[in-house]
């Protein structure tokens, strides 16, 4: 959610901060006077430009990759499209049986018609 917004996901902003902060004491202990406060400033500008920088290089590359499912999401419409794939099959193989009943029926009825008389099971001669 961070990364959506920022660029950079927490750690990243933790770390940023951190070194800041770090850089700015450590030019407090080094210089003292009133330049300590012109730098520390400096110091806080630098960061915040970096951070731009690396907030707008975050978001053009997460623009320019994209978007997908995660590994579990994946798994999971995968498994969905099989299980659809495989009620589909099982329909079909029932309208199968269903049309061989009827050419069963039709075959019976065609041979009634010419006087033969099939058993169930029992082809007609051609």
């Amino acid at each position: 959610m961070v990364k959506k917004h920022l660029g950079i996901d927490l750690v990243d902003l933790a770390i940023h901060v951190f070194v800041t902060g770090l850089a700015m004491a450590f030019v407090n202990e080094i210089v003292l006077g009133p330049d300590a406060d012109a730098i520390a400033l400096t110091i806080t500008a630098a960061s915040a430009l970096l951070f731009a920088w690396r907030r707008q290089r975050g978001l053009k590359r997460a623009a320019s990759s994209p978007t997908g499912l995660t590994t579990g999401q994946m798994e999971a419409a995968r498994i969905e499209e099989l299980e659809q794939r495989l009620a589909d099959l099982e329909a079909g193989q029932l309208r199968v049986a269903e049309l061989e009943e009827r050419l069963d029926f039709a075959e019976r009825l065609l041979a009634q018609g010419t006087g033969e008389r099939l058993l169930p099971g029992q082809e007609r001669a051609r």
